[in-house]
């Protein structure tokens, strides 16, 4: 079945369904007439109510003739006259309307939203038959929206207030409605089941509308069931209403319909009739896909009995058409595999590459941050040698007190266990595990031997490492050899390093 008839065959049974949905008693077309004397009304109008009221009317008409932004003007002007009247229920209608508007330009999320508000307005006004009308108006958008859980859940919520409230006029729609939802969804059992409920109920009203779209919809569903016998007999009751509701649309989108019963069927006959009768009617709407499946439908028809004769020949095409469809299908998939392995793999190196780049920067800022504290403590012992030679030039006038302050210059000189943990720390974080690594190779290094090799891992200069360890520049560079011996090797720095 071409795609673009299940399109438009479900749109026309979402249409059926909003019919019901609109609320309105009215039949009267929507013409520039009906819109002008709405304006005579707006114009005479001095009470804020009453001209909030008549706008709602005016909006709705100007909605079906495509005026949606003056429309939506009217729409928010009345809401904010019945905000500051507190009219609850004249809130609800015209964020009834509002939703409408939205839902006719396809703005579905605005739809909702604005419908929800409604149904909040509704139970505010506490008028049950209303909330009721409401809670499905809401539902109905939900569906279209594809939101079916929450439709089908509001859907139930109404027909329990309908009956509780014993309202056969809410409990038919919702129940009609509720069926249009479900064979969207693809429900068709439930779909017969719930448009079975309204049918007897619309017939008891009097209402020949809802009666057309009740068999219409089960018709559907059976079809889609290819249930075509059973389909044909709603299809031929509703079909019987036609001339009542008077509707040319209808008369439209009901060849639309049997279209599809005919084809499902393989009655390319009845088919061509059925969407040659369509396209009569779609005076308004016809385009080229209609012509073309027209012409389509007619070229099967009339070639009905020589593709009977190569019905072979056909079976066998088929099959190779399959065959390479499925084979080019395959191929389709293997590039695009390919094409998103590369987009991985393109995606990872880069990723590694910022992880690398990232990791090169802590790694030259700890360095520095290592470095400058280096430095600080040299340039801190240079000033406390600098402190120590003026004292010792005084050595004749040195008192008990000079010789304390001697002492405590020698031990500012030593850092502190605060300091030589920050300085571990941000060592391992540059060489992780390289202590681990030396103490296993080399047991039986002390402390300062550990921390003078972590200097000479860093490539420290020998003032900076003795202004680490508190020591002179000599003393450094003995117990830089001491370490050499101990360690045993004649590249100390290349040992380290590769450690």
């Amino acid at each position: 079945m071409p795609t673009f008839l299940l399109t438009r065959r479900l749109s026309w049974l979402l249409i059926l369904g909003l019919l019901g949905y609109s609320q309105r008693t009215s039949a009267q077309s929507v013409t520039q007439d009906s819109i002008q004397w709405y304006n005579t009304q707006l114009a005479e109008q001095q009470q804020p109510l009453a001209r909030a009221r008549t706008q709602v009317a005016l909006a709705w008409h100007l909605t079906s003739a495509g005026e949606t932004e003056r429309a939506a003007n009217l729409l928010l002007t009345a809401i904010d006259v019945f905000r500051k009247y507190r009219r609850y229920n004249d809130l609800r209608q015209a964020y009834v309307s509002l939703a409408q508007l939205f839902q006719f330009q396809h703005n579905l999320p605005k739809s909702v939203e604005y419908s929800k508000q409604a149904l909040d307005y509704a139970r505010l006004a506490g008028d049950s038959s209303k909330l009721c009308l409401t809670m499905h108006d809401y539902a109905m958008i939900l569906g279209e929206n594809r939101q079916f859980g929450p439709s089908l859940a509001y859907f139930d919520d109404a027909i329990q207030l309908a009956n509780r409230l014993n309202d056969t006029n809410n409990l038919m729609l919702a129940n009609l409605n509720m069926a249009s939802i479900l064979i969207e969804k693809g429900d068709y059992l439930q779909t017969i089941s719930r448009a079975q409920r309204a049918l007897p109920i619309a017939g008891r009203l009097g209402d020949r509308d809802a009666v057309f779209r009740a068999d219409a919809i089960i018709g559907a569903a059976l079809t889609k069931l290819n249930r075509f016998a059973e389909a044909d007999q709603y299809y031929k009751r509703a079909e019987a209403y036609l001339p009542i509701v008077g509707s040319r649309y209808y008369d439209r989108e009901m060849a639309l319909t049997r279209t599809e019963w005919a084809e499902r069927q393989g009655d390319y006959r009845a088919a061509f009739q059925y969407q040659k009768a369509y396209f009569t009617l779609d005076t308004l709407l016809a385009n080229q896909q209609n012509k073309e499946h027209v012409a389509e439908l007619e070229i099967r028809y009339r070639t009905r009995e020589s593709e009977q004769e190569k019905a072979r020949l056909q079976r066998d095409l088929t099959y190779q058409r399959w065959l390479f469809a499925g084979g080019a299908l395959l191929l389709l998939l293997i590039v695009v595999a390919i094409y998103l392995q590369r987009i991985q793999l393109a995606q990872r190196n880069q990723l590694l590459e910022v992880q690398a780049q990232l990791a090169r920067v802590q790694l030259q800022t700890a360095t520095d941050q290592l470095a400058v504290f280096a430095d600080s403590v040299v340039r801190k012992n240079a000033f406390i040698d600098q402190i120590q030679n003026e004292l010792d030039s005084l050595k004749g006038q040195q008192s008990a007190g000079s010789q304390q302050l001697i002492e405590q210059l020698n031990q500012a000189r030593l850092l502190t266990d605060a300091q030589w943990n920050d300085f571990r720390l941000k060592f391992e974080q540059l060489h992780p595990q390289f202590i681990d690594r030396l103490r296993q190779s080399v047991p039986n290094l002390t402390d300062t031997e550990l921390k003078m090799a972590c200097m000479i891992r860093l490539n420290f200069s020998t003032s900076q490492i003795a202004g680490m360890l508190g020591i002179s520049a000599d003393s450094a560079t003995k117990n830089r050899y001491r370490l050499r011996k101990k360690i045993n090797t004649e590249d100390i720095n290349s040992y380290l390093s590769n450690t």
